[in-house]
């Protein structure tokens, strides 16, 4: 026998000084959770101590971390970078940003698109229609005495698995299901089926986020000096502009600040 263990998703919560590790559902509003460094933020809050930039494309789309001290909000499902953030629980488990996604998400699939209803319509009169054929087919030839019963119990059942309505029934939901939840999982809400069926009459599409149709990593493609250093001196001079701010920063960050 082999046994599947699932792994319950916990936070670390500072409760009177001291820290302990909880189940994310157990967290309570106001409470101050302590996310370390690569973790998973679990809550909606602002940042009450400490400074890191938080990876926010699984709410926003957008693929550039963003930096987080006291004051700024962050939201669940985001992930910590470098530094450590002490949050107080403002919204937990499906109050918070993302638990809104996927209630969302549930409710787009749970809609039902015109070829959908139709299906389940047609269903409901096909699926009845087959099966008192498939009865009649195999009673009524041998009580009419034109043949063994065998044979025409046999052609029944023929016809039954030729007839059924399976395939066309489960067919049309499972395809809507299947693509609402891709979409989902690629970062696209897909209000419905309605709307999915819809897509196939779209003429124009506009896109207004970066992360969409770019990767949101800037890269210097071209080095203009406007003194008389050449281009090479001005790469020099911003690498080292760079290392200064990258150490600064990272003391920074290192360090909690004192919110007094």
């Amino acid at each position: 026998m082999v046994q599947v263990s699932i792994e319950r998703a916990e936070a670390v919560v500072v409760r009177q000084g001291v820290e302990s590790r909880v189940a994310v559902e157990a967290i309570e509003i106001g409470e101050i959770v302590r996310v370390r460094p690569g973790e998973k933020i679990p809550i909606d809050g602002p940042v009450v101590a400490g400074g890191s930039d938080v990876n926010q494309a699984p709410i926003t789309g957008e693929s550039l971390p963003v930096d987080k001290t006291s004051g700024d909000e962050v939201f669940a499902g985001t992930i910590n970078g470098h530094g450590s953030l002490d949050v107080r629980a403002v919204r937990v488990g499906r109050d918070t940003t993302l638990g809104r996604v996927i209630h969302l998400v549930e409710a787009a699939q749970a809609q039902r698109a015109p070829a959908q209803t139709f299906v389940d319509r047609f269903a409901r009169v096909y699926t009845p229609a087959v099966i008192g054929l498939a009865i009649l087919v195999a009673i009524v030839p041998p009580v009419a005495g034109w043949g063994d019963a065998g044979v025409w119990l046999y052609r029944a059942l023929v016809l039954l698995v030729i007839a059924c309505p399976c395939a066309l029934v489960i067919s049309t939901p499972v395809a809507y299901v299947s693509a609402l939840a891709a979409g989902a999982r690629r970062g696209v809400l897909i209000k419905g089926g309605v709307h999915l069926e819809r897509l196939a009459r779209l003429k124009a599409i506009a896109f207004d986020k970066t992360g969409t149709l770019t990767l949101g990593r800037p890269s210097v493609v071209e080095v203009v000096p406007l003194a008389v250093e050449d281009a090479t001196s001005v790469l020099c001079l911003a690498a080292a502009v760079e290392a200064i701010l990258s150490v600064k920063l990272g003391d920074s960050h290192a360090r909690p600040r004192n919110n007094k």
